[in-house]
């Protein structure tokens, strides 16, 4: 998380959407600071905040989930020094990372999906029908349609510059794009080529893009989305509410 008393408001970096190249662009250039831990969200900000600080301005960041699937199979896969950090535990416990709940919950779960895609070399869709078998979501639905601003992954370069100049910074230059995924050489979608990968997909993405506006290509209209997916995904977010507010 990132704070700028100067202009007052305060960057929410939810993992995988740009926020590295942003917090690090906006401390560096302009002068705003870390606050909290990286990836804090707008409830731990709020219970930290002084009165004043609860006023500003917000911004968050969205990215759509399948392409975010994709990276972080790559980074399992390629990354060496995010492997190496999963296998030997280091950083494990480190504070900038949240609640202890909250770095132990996260480290096995890196931990066992970078060990099978490394230890199988298993391709993208063995990896992605292995571990998500339920509806996605993540903290994001608690507060982000309550922002300010959001700044989407996939208009990365024009809504960074179009939103932090309407929040007060004088922009010197557009975003460095750092950070990049190694390994990709398509685009997301390429990645779930066959109907097996679409159904089961369109199953666990389908109620969190509803929300969030992203839609499925028309080439995937044939795979029809399980009846009880919105059920089962409604279901499954109460107690993920009630982590991502009191125990994160």
């Amino acid at each position: 998380m990132v704070i700028d008393r100067k202009n007052k408001f305060v960057f929410i970096e939810l993992p995988l959407t740009a926020t590295s190249a942003i917090s690090k662009e906006i401390r560096d250039m302009y002068g705003c600071e870390s606050f909290l831990n990286k990836h804090a969200t707008y409830r731990n900000f709020l219970k930290k905040a002084s009165p004043e600080e609860r006023k500003y301005a917000t911004i968050g960041s969205m990215r759509n989930p399948l392409d975010q699937t994709v990276s972080m199979y790559f980074k399992y896969k390629n990354d060496k020094e995010l492997g190496e950090r999963f296998s030997t535990g280091k950083n494990k416990f480190s504070r900038r990372n949240g609640t202890i709940l909250r770095r132990l919950l996260s480290f096995n779960r890196h931990k066992s999906r970078a060990n099978y895609v490394t230890r199988n070399d298993a391709t993208f869709e063995e990896f992605f029908l292995k571990f998500f078998k339920f509806p996605f979501s993540n903290w994001s639905i608690l507060d982000h349609k309550r922002f300010d601003y959001i700044i989407h992954f996939e208009n990365l370069v024009t809504e960074y510059r179009n939103v932090f100049t309407s929040a007060g910074l004088s922009l010197q230059r557009d975003l460095p794009l750092s950070n990049k995924t190694p390994g990709r050489s398509k685009d997301f979608w390429s990645y779930y080529a066959t109907d097996k990968i679409k159904r089961r997909a369109k199953f666990v993405f389908g109620p969190f893009m509803r929300y969030w506006g992203y839609q499925f290509p028309e080439s995937w209209n044939n795979i029809k989305e399980p009846w009880y997916g919105q059920v089962l995904y409604n279901i499954t977010n109460i107690p993920s509410k009630i982590y991502w507010r009191y125990l994160m």
